[in-house]
């Protein structure tokens, strides 16, 4: 089952409206963004000028499903299901209600109402979900060709989306199969992207439905068990439907091409000029019209914020056939971004040698990324805001690849929530952990791969007046800073714990789907990653979270070294001892010089700082621990001094 999230803002900032950008990268930048108001000129000209082409029938069947009940003549048939009214297909006059709440379908007739199964209403947890939409019977007796064109917008996760056609009402599952979303990648939106609503589809069912007395064609969700990440899918997001017609030919325009939602750009959304690195690009093409086309060419090209191309890279492409996707291609080069601090602006874009496209608006794709002084980003600004259902307890951030660590440490971590007047007086927890990588490609961080211990923690206490402002805390208490490696992963996230139902709402963005980044650098295996999730603060956080389209703004700064690093002490200047210990736990200091200041800090595995103890001058001292009221299970024991610091392990057991 997909984690539930509740949505604070569902609407789309075109990325071409960069005068939006909320992000803060340095006095510097920031005149630069708040004065930025480009877009694309050619995207904007084609899109403002191009001639809709008309291809235009006479369907012999329609239906706008204008209510006001269920649509007559239809069937509705729950092969698996929870036996509640939602668990079929039902009309709608206002969309998805579920815990996925999906933009509803913005259709020609949708003021008249449209049919929608809403997956996630009332999951089935381990048993699935199977609806069928059945149309009414139909007599195509005498019709050689016949193509099912519809509207309708969806969302995947783990499921399935089929057309059937057959003739008999009593073996379903003999009809033929015809898929209408067959390249879509889990937490991907159908056939288009989430800023395509209405996706128009068509469908030639002509092998089923031609020349028949009596045929039925049929809308089939289907969501199991087998179908996705262990036993639990059982439900997932909506799929919307409307707007049906049958054609006795293929209504679509015969050039025309398109590029799809799963493209590459930069691993982050900003870098700071000291950790650029060089980045790659992919991305599908898809031929939509009714004919092959004999050859294409897709380019990739950089611009800065003045609109100077500063780079451009092609792939020519053979015949592609009708209905066929051109996928998995990667472009000859990689780009390094310049060492100059800025935002620039990128796209891809396709030609046909066929000539013009019917739809030249989808032939491009856009991406933007900006070069900083120190800051690490995922996003650029907030479009929504997020939080599991599953657990009000939870801690959420992004993974940064930091490619040059010598000299350079991590200081503060920035944040943005959306409900922070529901929060005075409560606190969260600033984690930054420095992670192997994903070692057994399970797509998970495990404890074992970051150690189980933070390098730096710091908390934040709500005043309840933050508004949406961007929160910046130390990455630890006493403003040290946590100094840098080359060649490794970190992890900088919010942790959010709390015995009630007072739910945390981290702002995020859903405007940059890192999914084909991270099958880009994947496949190169040098692996750059999204976000991370722990839904329950168990220590162990999943790599696809809410999704690779999802990342909260949770932003990691840093800083050039002087002589802020902070060093390890000796190992065998702290001790613990008994471990495991039962009710009480010795630490034994054995420092070479007494320390003005320590710092004992015990920890879950998760960071959770769990108790705090100060003292002053102290160089060889046996100090107790109190454990009888902690939990049996693994802690960490953090001892910050003058000198530098030390982290154990010690193990409770009752």
């Amino acid at each position: 089952m997909p984690l539930s999230f509740f949505l604070c803002n569902n609407g789309k900032k075109p990325i071409s409206l960069a005068v939006q950008l909320d992000f803060i990268f340095t006095k510097k930048l920031e005149p630069m963004i708040q004065s930025i108001t480009r877009c694309f000129s050619a995207l904007a000209l084609l899109v403002a000028c191009s001639v809709g082409y008309v291809w235009g029938q006479t369907p012999f069947f329609t239906e706008t499903f204008g209510g006001p009940d269920f649509p007559a003549g239809w069937t509705s048939v729950v092969q698996q299901g929870n036996n509640q009214p939602t668990s079929a297909w039902f009309r709608t006059t206002t969309g998805p209600a579920g815990d996925f709440p999906i933009s509803p379908l913005a259709s020609t007739t949708a003021a008249n109402g449209w049919m929608i199964f809403d997956s996630d209403l009332n999951c089935n947890i381990g048993v699935g979900q199977n609806a069928w939409l059945i149309s009414p019977p139909l007599n195509t007796t005498g019709r050689t060709q016949i193509f099912l064109k519809f509207q309708t917008f969806y969302r995947n996760f783990y499921d399935v989306c089929n057309v059937r056609v057959g003739t008999n009402l009593n073996d379903l599952n003999n009809w033929a199969t015809f898929p209408v979303f067959p390249n879509v990648a889990p937490n991907a939106y159908g056939g288009g992207s989430a800023n395509v609503n209405p996706q128009n589809i068509n469908i030639n069912i002509s092998s089923a439905a031609a020349d028949q007395a009596q045929v039925y064609f049929a809308f089939q969700f289907r969501s199991t068990p087998g179908d996705g990440p262990g036993n639990l899918i059982g439900c997932a997001y909506a799929w919307q439907v409307d707007d049906v017609e049958l054609l006795e030919g293929d209504p679509r325009a015969p050039n025309d091409m398109r590029v799809n939602t799963f493209f590459a750009f930069a691993p982050n959304a900003a870098t700071p000029v000291s950790q650029r690195e060089s980045f790659g690009f992919i991305a599908d093409i898809q031929n939509v019209g009714s004919q092959a086309q004999p050859g294409s060419t897709l380019s990739v090209i950089i611009e800065n914020s003045d609109e100077e191309e500063i780079y451009r890279d092609s792939i020519r492409y053979g015949s592609i056939a009708v209905d066929s996707v051109a996928e998995n291609v990667f472009f000859p080069n990689e780009y390094t971004p310049l060492d100059i601090a800025g935002v620039y602006f990128g796209r891809y874009e396709l030609t046909l040698d066929s000539g013009p496209d019917a739809n030249p608006e989808n032939n491009f794709q856009e991406f933007i990324f900006a070069i900083t002084d120190s800051t690490f980003s995922k996003e650029l600004y907030a479009t929504r805001s997020v939080a599991p259902a599953a657990d009000e307890s939870y801690t959420y951030g992004n993974v940064f690849y930091v490619p040059n660590g010598d000299n350079f440490a991590a200081s503060s971590i920035s944040f943005r929530v959306a409900n922070a007047s529901q929060l005075t007086g409560r606190s969260v927890t600033l984690l930054l952990y420095k992670w192997n990588g994903d070692v057994n490609d399970n797509f998970r961080v495990d404890p074992a791969e970051y150690e189980n211990v933070p390098i730096a923690f710091n908390s934040y206490i709500f005043t309840g007046d933050e508004q949406f402002n961007i929160i910046t805390v130390p990455v630890n208490e006493d403003n040290s800073v946590a100094s840098l490696e080359s060649d490794k992963y970190y992890i900088a996230a919010v942790q959010y714990a709390t015995d009630d139902d007072q739910a945390f709402f981290l702002l995020a963005n859903d405007d940059f789907d890192y999914a084909a980044t991270v099958f880009y650098t994947d496949s190169l295996d040098k692996p750059r990653y999204a976000s991370a999730l722990d839904v329950g603060n168990s220590g162990s956080f999943s790599l696809i979270g809410f999704g690779y389209d999802i990342v909260p703004v949770v932003r990691l700064n840093i800083r050039s070294l002087t002589n802020t690093q902070e060093p390890t002490l000796d190992p065998a200047a702290v001790a613990v001892y008994p471990n495991p210990a039962d009710h009480h736990a010795t630490l034994a200091l054995n420092l070479e010089a007494p320390s003005a200041e320590v710092e004992i800090i015990i920890m879950d595995v998760a960071g959770k700082v769990l108790s705090v103890q100060r003292h002053q001058n102290l160089q060889r001292e046996q100090l107790n621990l109190s454990t009888a009221h902690l939990p049996s299970g693994a802690y960490n024991v953090r001892v910050r001094t003058d000198k530098g610091v030390a982290v154990k392990r010690l193990l409770v057991q009752h």
